[in-house]
Order: C-alpha cells, then structure tokens, then sequence
C-alpha cells in the first residue's frame, strides 16, 4: 500500500477516558467513521487531545467528512496548544505541504517538528534530523542531523536508521566508518526499510570491507527489498534468475521478474523504477518473450499472480 504523506495515526491511548477511546477506534478499525466521529468529538469536549488529532485526521482525509483541510490545521493546533506532540509533528507535516489554509513555510514546519521532537516523538526527531541534513527550514547542521537521526534510531525509526547508516557510510560530518554503517543498516532492514534492505543486497552482490560476496544472501536481501516496495531490487533477481547466481537458473522466473518490476512497478512511493532501468528492463522483457514460447510466457505471468497474491495483497 502506498504510504501517505499527510497524517501518521498514533493510537496510545494514554487518556483517563480510556473504554470511550477504545470505543472510538474500535469503531474506526471496522471502518465505521460515523461512530468513531461523534466518539472523537465527544472525547475532544473533555480535551482529550489523541481525539482531536483523530478529528484533524478525519478531515484531512475525508473520513465521515467533507475534506477540509483548514478544519483539519484547527483540531491539530488545539490539541499541539495542549502539549500533544503528535499534533504537533501534523502542523509540521502541514506547514512542510502547504495544507489548507497554512501557506508552504519550511521555517515554521521546522519550528513544529522540533517542538515535537523535544517532546519524544521519533517522527518528528526524524523530520528534525532530515531538516538539518538537507537544509530545509534550518541551517545545514550535520553533526545536529547525526544527533537527531539517532535520537529517532534508538527508538527503532527505520528510516532515521537507515539514514544515519547513509551518514556513517559516506563521511557526512564524521569519518568513515563502514562497521557502524552496516549494524544501522542491519537494524533499519530488521524493521523492513526497503532501502536498508536493498542496501544489504548491494552490498552482499559486491562484497564489502569484512563482507564476501555471496549472491545467495543477496538475492535474499532483494526479494524482501522488492516486496517491502523497491522496484529496483527486481532487476537484481531478474538477472540472478536468468544467470542462476543466488538461485536456479531459470528464464521463466527471470521473465516473472522482470513483469514485476516494469508492470508492478512498486508498492511504495520512492521505490519506482529510473527511467533508465525501465528501459533497459523492457528490451531484456522484449528479448526474454522472442527466446520462450507461448505457454513458458503463460507460466511465467501465473508464477507473477502467484507471486503477488502471496506477498504484495
């Protein structure tokens, strides 16, 4: 499923009220909106901020509602004026966009992230690291991006870990260090991070300081890269099916996929194929249909079916 930008859902229900809340997202969890609304807005009346998030989720989404994004900013920055961090990171998320009636102000998306971020919250620890990394909406820090992501890292946020992992591997604002790089790399794909996980399998593909190549790993590593969303890994275990380095020589599953990769494309945004690589992948499709016959074509679109109802539903 593709992940969204706007609004990561917490449901820590922290609050006294807590059979009224469970009410509200036991009815939100079987999709019936209506109730779960008027449960939110009920529980919003007694200032309890989880629901007011959920209400500026609610019409940012359209869920029960009419999407309304203005209304949405209003529940997230009364329940961020009450000390929530989630909504907090959401008026981060808002300002960052240019949602409603908040005009695209990365100062102040920053401003919001780290208020949240001071509070605990990994997200917003993330955003912060990434703001500092990049220069967006602050100064270009790295040694504040390193000290954000790893906040975030130690509380298991696979993105931060991977992008901490991207730090120690390419010298930003710190010396090489290779071994430190690959155990974040690690942690990052133990949490199913498409990149950490594709990163692995590069790296198992080539051999790496301390790391013998071994294409049976890395195949391993780009099979659960391509179904955790990176198209590219496919092409990868297109060419090991085809060549039989890391598995079973085989064109038909060469064939499968390479149907993955430029028919599938991916499950996430950011994992699409280049242009490049999809070119490139549709001569070697072209040129693997002209070599089989009509029925090994056939078997391997149900091996792709196969593949996709077992892995990507």
């Amino acid at each position: 499923m593709i992940r969204k930008l706007i609004f990561i859902i917490t449901m820590a229900l922290a609050n006294p009220a807590l059979a009224d809340m469970n009410k509200a997202r036991a009815a939100h969890e079987a999709g019936d909106f209506k109730t779960a609304y008027d449960e939110f807005l009920a529980e919003s009346k007694q200032n309890n901020t989880q629901a007011m998030v959920m209400l500026g989720i609610y019409y940012a989404e359209g869920n029960h509602v009419t999407r309304n994004f203005e209304k949405s900013n209003e529940w997230m920055l009364k329940a961020a004026e009450l000390g929530d961090p989630v909504a907090m990171r959401n008026l981060g998320y808002a300002y960052k966009a240019g949602m409603g009636n908040l005009r695209r102000d990365p100062k102040k998306a920053f401003e919001w992230y780290m208020k949240a971020a001071e509070a605990g919250e990994a997200e917003a620890q993330f955003e912060v690291g990434m703001s500092y990394h990049y220069g967006i909406g602050a100064n270009l820090n790295l040694v504040q991006a390193r000290e954000w992501y790893l906040k975030a890292a130690e509380q298991n946020h696979d993105r931060a870990q991977n992008n901490l992992a991207t730090m120690y591997a390419e010298g930003h604002g710190m010396p090489v260090d290779t071994e430190t790089a690959i155990s974040w790399l690690k942690k990052s794909a133990e949490n199913n991070n498409y990149e950490a996980l594709f990163s692995l399998g590069i790296i198992h593909h080539q051999g790496a300081e301390g790391i013998k190549q071994d294409y049976n790993i890395a195949a391993d590593y780009f099979r659960k890269s391509f179904i955790e969303g990176k198209a590219e890994a496919a092409a990868y275990l297109a060419e090991y099916a085809y060549t039989g380095n890391g598995m079973e020589q085989d064109p038909i599953t060469a064939l499968m996929w390479i149907k993955l990769a430029t028919e599938i494309t991916s499950t996430v945004q950011g994992g699409e194929l280049s242009e490049p690589s999809y070119e490139r992948l549709s001569q070697n499709k072209s040129f693997l249909e002209s070599t089989l016959d009509t029925k090994q074509i056939a078997a391997a679109k149900e091996r792709m079916d196969k593949f996709m109802k077992e892995n990507l539903e």
